[in-house]
């Protein structure tokens, strides 16, 4: 009623500010929007977000966004060094893995699909093995401890060098959006105990030798070798010249005849006719048995391996001609033996070690050798050198020892001196040189060990076997997508 009092200008005044007041509570109202819009893309965008929104459940188990950034990351890594050299021709590191099609996805799905795949089945098969070596008391190891502690700091190292100005900023980009040194460290331990348990599950299967020789007798197709010799008689046309495909076929039949025809019964003879016939050497290579009757299918019969044996086989390429020095066997007893290398320097970083180099490299396993000799030459006295002054990082800490050494393992030289006619106590010095090292090796052979074609059935066995077991603890465990899957590695 006080208002019908109010003279017209007063009246109009208290309009205004009625005006006003609603004018600054919708700023007011808009300006907190703001505020929580820019809280919420903060969030969105933090670390935190990502580590807290699951993307994938598995039993009791929530995985976040960041864990499963973790996990691709891995798997594209692992694929990476898988393929090696073929890798840019599966994937083009220049466009999204969401626009690129996988071809091993039998659904034809992309290699975004494919990674994410791969990451949800470790994770699975990681849970059930982490569940149950937590349950049996598992935990980290101080040598596991320590090993996290290197690796974060390799990752420290490599950041910086690459321009990163934190640890957490270069995880997060090497392993996905939401990792930091805190998630790293996490799924190190978790993967460290769970390898562990896995390890012990497969070493606690024992077999017998009558169950180990079964099972080799039974697959031997696979592990045994035939060496053979061969040449590939091209069958490609040539315009040029106007030879046709037919024509260039039947051209390179009728010098398969020709060599079939002068190869004889001898390895000799084989030579000698393919390279009058094509002015080249023929290739010598191996296969194993089921390679081999895959590579050569309707050309030879298994019944067929044996040596001298002559045959041709026709592809679309050209025309190969075969002949079979013999048949490999891994009926065999692997060696231990004990080894001092002293490796050649290259000096001037060429590639190449100089004869000086290397003589400088014998004179000081030739000392070593006199030092070993003059205090009585035992396998005891060799390995205290061995761990002492010995330069091959993988056994210098367990007296040089090799055990269960195969057939091609080594060197060549190394290998020259484990499989020649030995006994227990025999010793020399040999050159060997890699691509990763050159040197001279002071070897001393320890003795015989178990027949390498049962170390092939145990390591084939108890593959066989542990993965069984690991397969079986995750029997009941299905990966449910949650409301986080749609963010992993989409940044």
């Amino acid at each position: 009623m006080a208002e019908m009092n109010l003279n017209p200008r007063e009246r109009a005044r208290l309009e205004e500010e009625k005006k006003n007041r609603k004018t600054r509570n919708k700023f007011i109202l808009i300006g907190i929007l703001i505020v929580l819009m820019i809280v919420l893309v903060i969030f969105v965008n933090s670390r935190l977000f990502y580590n807290v929104t699951t993307a994938l459940t598995v039993g009791d188990t929530n995985y976040s966004v960041a864990r499963m950034n973790y996990e691709y990351q891995k798997a594209y890594m692992n694929f990476n060094q898988t393929y090696g050299q073929y890798f840019s021709s599966l994937i083009d590191t220049s466009r999204s893995l969401k626009d690129q099609s996988c071809p091993f996805d039998a659904n034809g799905g992309t290699w975004d699909d494919y990674f994410k795949q791969s990451a949800e089945t470790n994770l699975t098969q990681l849970s059930a093995v982490y569940a149950k070596a937590v349950a049996e008391d598992y935990t980290l190891t101080e040598d596991e401890a320590a090993e996290i502690d290197t690796a974060v700091e390799n990752y420290r190292a490599y950041g910086k060098s690459l321009g990163y100005a934190t640890l957490n900023k270069f995880l997060s980009a090497y392993f996905g959006t939401g990792n930091s040194e805190k998630t790293v460290r996490a799924n190190m331990a978790e993967e460290l105990i769970a390898s562990r348990y896995a390890d012990d599950i497969y070493a606690s299967f024992t077999y017998t030798d009558e169950e180990l020789d079964a099972y080799y007798t039974e697959n031997a197709d696979s592990y045994d070798y035939v060496n053979v010799l061969y040449t590939l008689i091209s069958a490609a046309a040539n315009d040029e010249e106007g030879i046709d495909a037919d024509t260039a076929k039947a051209a390179a039949e009728d010098k398969a005849k020709v060599i079939l025809a002068g190869a004889g019964s001898s390895e000799e003879d084989f030579r000698a006719a393919v390279l009058k016939e094509t002015e080249t050497e023929a290739t010598e290579t191996s296969y194993t048995v089921t390679s081999f009757l895959s590579r050569y299918e309707g050309s030879v019969e298994r019944d067929d391996i044996a040596e001298g044996k002559v045959f041709s086989h026709s592809t679309d390429s050209g025309v190969y001609v075969v002949y079979i020095l013999g048949t490999e066997s891994n009926d065999y007893p692997t060696v231990n033996v004990r080894h001092i290398l002293i490796k050649a320097v290259d000096a001037d970083g060429d590639g190449t070690y100089s004869d000086a180099e290397k003589q400088t490299a014998y004179d000081a396993v030739k000392a070593i050798e006199d030092e070993w000799l003059a205090a009585g030459g035992t396998e005891e006295g060799f390995a205290a050198l061995a761990n002492e002054k010995s330069e091959d990082t993988g056994s210098n800490t367990n007296g040089g020892l090799y055990e269960n050494i195969y057939k091609g393992q080594m060197v060549t030289e190394f290998n020259d001196f484990c499989f020649g006619e030995r006994k227990t106590g025999d010793y020399a010095i040999v050159y060997g040189e890699s691509s990763a090292y050159a040197g001279y090796h002071l070897v001393y052979f320890s003795g015989e060990n178990t027949l390498y074609s049962r170390v092939i059935a145990e390591n084939a066995m108890r593959q066989e076997d542990g993965a069984a077991a690991i397969n079986d603890l995750t029997v009941g465990l299905t990966p449910v997508h949650a409301s986080g899957w749609r963010l992993v590695m989409a940044g």
